[in-house]
């Protein structure tokens, strides 16, 4: 396995148009492959990167024999995307001010050894910005 070559890809099982615009205008993702319409879409951080992130229309993923949407609307919250920070209350505040909705403002989390708050996008996917450090 090549797990630090991951690519973090969100399902979309609800609007593929407003999680696009979610990355593009809030996050500030950069589209390689695909479009606002899908039903895939790839994103970098910048031109010179490889693809880090996706989003896949998840009504799609009926091409993969096996595999059925779960019979459920909430968010299980078994899972969450990490991203790492050089300057959390910067990003935190640039975040927002762009519109992204922050569970609470940054906080630090002595157990953890870092500062980090959380955010979900429009699918209710929940992700960590954090500094890794106290």
């Amino acid at each position: 396995m090549k797990f630090n070559e991951t690519t973090i890809r969100i399902l979309v099982r609800k609007n593929y148009g407003e999680c696009y615009d979610f990355y593009t205008e809030k996050i500030g993702l950069i589209p390689v492959w695909g479009d606002r319409s899908g039903p895939y879409t790839s994103f970098t951080v910048s031109p010179d990167l490889p693809p880090c992130f996706a989003i896949f229309d998840g009504s799609a993923m009926s091409l993969f024999p096996g595999y059925s949407q779960p019979d459920t609307d909430k968010q299980p919250d078994t899972i969450a995307a990490v991203i790492p920070t050089l300057n959390l209350d910067a990003d935190y505040q640039r975040l927002k001010a762009a519109g992204v909705d922050f569970l609470n403002e940054p906080q630090t989390i002595e157990a953890w050894g870092m500062r980090c708050t959380y955010f979900r996008d429009p699918e209710g996917n929940l992700f960590e910005l954090n500094d890794g450090d106290i």
